[in-house]
């Protein structure tokens, strides 16, 4: 990939509002600038499309599938940022869509000459942006099963992410006769964007349900709005008693979704094990008893960074007084200071957050390295560093506004509807979990798929508001009835 230019390095991923100029041309405009000649035609002095010559110059293209590739990593890091909402992951959205439309209008010489080329790329970013915009030109179905068929495995995430996310409607129909194949690669793979684009009905989900696969497994349950109409407690019962813990979480939220409370008493347990994803489900529907089986957590060191994430779903007073312990702590203050903010609603920022540490001056001393240290970003390294005493001297004052027992989310006691204004406001970061939320509380009538683009996510909050669905607020050990 070539180097971004400088104004955008200076700019970074949040740029001005002022519209990228977007390389799209339309009609002949677009032909010359691609380099394509027309040619006067001596006789009539005009302009032929009969008499151009097809000098194709693709250094324009190239920059756009440079574009492309950039702003489909940005897009994809705005995603999960702390500092990005709905609005701002748009403006990235809408920079890297310009591009796509700019490789999509070149055309067949464009597919051949770029697009086909860049599928053998090692950085999928490169990959995902030129089959994205094969997608956009509404290829043949046969084409499209042909560049998936051929792409090795290693670059099968890539295909996914672009098959979830393209909204060319011709995409499922493309796909189908994959998933009859015998290839569980690439069944696999289609299956799970099919599922994400939610183009399969229960009933063929349901059959991936006993499949020896895995990935089939949970991808079927991840689709399914209700029990399958045969033998559907015990394939469930059989799913939460999994041996793998990928398989039994992914049972459990189906469970929560259909209301059983044999997936709640599963949740519970799987809290005390190992299991990541668990503690969010528990964090969201438990009371202010069971958030103690959180609390606990924070004691032992390699759990202590998950169970804090979770807390701050609990929205719980007893969460946010464990995390205040934590806020002095360097390796989890961020999260500490997260969670406590999105329980309370108190901003950590000016007088409640530290300075930015200042960049290690380089190069570090070999003695002072830590060679054994992550150095991979995550997105909480973009979180301030909460001022601990700060923030304890303002809970002080505002703990009496607090009742234990009530649920809080912002400072505001919880109610079901509140997650629609969650995710159409909240941080990107934290919208994926409000979104199963409010799949769990809504049996799965309510659906924003967070990691889809954002005009499909604004399209399904819509929907979503119009329904009018009570979504009940209660603990899940209340609320769950099956």
């Amino acid at each position: 990939m070539r180097p971004r230019p400088a104004v955008y390095a200076k700019r970074g991923l949040k740029m001005s509002n002022s519209r990228l100029v977007a390389t799209r041309f339309i009609g002949a405009s677009w032909w010359y600038a691609l380099g394509i000649r027309f040619q006067v035609s001596p006789s009539r002095g005009e302009v032929s499309p009969s008499h151009m010559t097809t000098t194709f110059l693709l250094d324009v293209c190239e920059t756009h599938l440079d574009e492309a590739e950039w702003f489909w990593t940005r897009w994809e890091h705005a995603l999960a940022a702390p500092d990005y909402d709905l609005a701002d992951t748009a403006e990235v959205e809408e920079r890297l869509l310009a591009h796509v439309d700019g490789l999509s209008e070149g055309g067949p010489p464009v597919v051949e000459a770029l697009l086909r080329p860049a599928l053998e790329s090692e950085e999928l970013a490169r990959v995902s942006a030129a089959f994205l915009a094969f997608l956009q030109s509404h290829p043949p179905a046969e084409e499209v099963r042909a560049w998936v068929c051929d792409t090795v495995p290693a670059q099968h995430s890539a295909m996914r992410r672009v098959l979830e996310v393209c909204d060319w409607e011709g995409v499922g129909t493309a796909l189908l006769p994959l998933l009859e194949g015998t290839d569980t690669e690439l069944q696999a793979l289609v299956l799970d964007a099919l599922v994400f684009r939610e183009e399969l009905p229960d009933e063929v989900l349901a059959d991936f349900l006993p499949h020896e696969d895995p990935r089939m497994r949970m991808a079927a349950m991840r689709g399914l709005r209700t029990l399958p109409r045969t033998n559907a407690r015990a394939l469930l019962s059989s799913a939460l008693a999994s041996v793998n813990p990928v398989i039994r979480d992914a049972a459990i939220e189906w469970g929560l979704a259909v209301g059983s409370q044999e997936a709640w008493a599963v949740c519970r347990q799987a809290v005390k094990q190992q299991g990541r994803e668990s503690l969010v489900l528990w964090a969201m529907g438990a009371d202010e008893e069971d958030v103690a089986l959180l609390v606990d957590l924070l004691r032992i060191p390699e759990r202590r960074a998950g169970a804090l994430w979770a807390l701050g779903f609990s929205g719980r007073v007893t969460a946010a007084e464990a995390c205040l312990e934590w806020m002095e702590d360097a390796q989890v203050s961020r999260l500490a200071g997260e969670a406590f903010s999105s329980i309370t609603g108190l901003s950590m920022d000016g007088p409640h957050a530290l300075p930015p540490e200042p960049p290690l001056e380089e190069p570090i001393p070999l003695e002072m390295e830590n060679l054994d240290a992550d150095l991979t970003p995550r997105p909480e390294d973009d979180l301030p560093r909460p001022d601990a005493e700060a923030v304890a001297a303002w809970w002080r004052g505002a703990r009496g506004r607090f009742v234990r027992g009530t649920r809080y989310w912002l400072g505001q006691p919880f109610q079901g509807e509140l997650l629609l204004t969650a995710l159409e406001r909240g941080p990107m970061r934290r919208r994926h979990v409000w979104a199963r939320e409010l799949e769990i509380r809504s049996r799965r009538a309510c659906r924003v798929e967070s990691r889809a683009l954002t005009r499909r996510q604004r399209v399904e909050l819509k929907r979503a508001a119009s329904m009018g669905i009570r979504l009940p607020g209660a603990s899940f050990a209340r609320l769950l009835t099956g």
